[in-house]
């Protein structure tokens, strides 16, 4: 539960972040930053968002492994359904961090197998409600409330959270957000792995140091 809970928090806290704004660029800047970078593809600040928000956001949540990263619907789609974890049933109902991708083009409550054009991370749902957190929502990240089964919703991103914790043997495998923090704790000797050749760090650690060093406490 805490990997989904991380996930959520995480996206939720950049709402009120506006387009051309240094919140929003911050987003790009994560994104940009991702190695390999999705199809070699840089976002610019005049692109679509939606896409590299929600990869944003598991990059700084530490579950950048467990979902698709990239900045297309269309992409997210299909690797989600190589990944195994893409549920379209009608009756599902999306728990919290999970993604849920739209198709506007879908009409009324009809059955929707069109291509994705925007997607959101779910935040809550109850009630037969979903409250979704969504970057380039009207050009700025914002929360949309609309029922479980609506027929604009193409289907779901549902990664498999509980399946363990990833850990960071090497400073290449580090993301690039933490990877100046790694740095610094190794050179100084202040940071030592399990063994020379082996850091050990669990993506738990990583985010506490990576918190610390940016209040400037270590």
């Amino acid at each position: 539960m805490q990997k989904r809970l991380e996930y959520a928090l995480t996206a939720a806290r950049w709402l009120g972040t506006r387009e051309g704004t240094a919140e929003h660029r911050r987003i790009l800047e994560v994104y940009n930053s991702i190695r390999p970078l999705p199809r070699g593809y840089a976002v610019k600040e005049s692109d679509a968002w939606c896409a590299a928000f929600v990869s944003a956001a598991a990059v700084m949540a530490g579950v950048a492994h467990l979902l698709p990263l990239e900045c297309s619907c269309v992409r997210i789609v299909e690797q989600a359904m190589d990944m195994g974890i893409w549920q379209e049933r009608d009756d599902y109902v999306p728990k919290i961090g999970e993604l849920v991708l739209y198709n506007w083009d879908a009409r009324g409550s009809e059955d929707d197998t069109g291509a994705p054009d925007h997607v959101g991370v779910v935040i809550g749902a109850e009630n037969g409600e979903l409250l979704v957190v969504e970057g380039n929502y009207s050009n700025a990240v914002k929360l949309r409330k609309l029922p479980v089964n609506d027929g604009r919703i193409r289907g779901f991103v549902c990664p498999k959270f509980e399946e363990g914790t990833r850990h960071y043997h090497k400073l290449e495998e580090i993301p690039a957000f933490a990877r100046p923090t790694v740095e610094k704790l190794t050179a100084d000797g202040s940071l030592k792995g399990i063994s020379d050749d082996d850091l050990g760090l669990s993506e738990e650690l990583l985010r506490t140091l990576v918190i610390l060093d940016r209040r400037g406490m270590l």
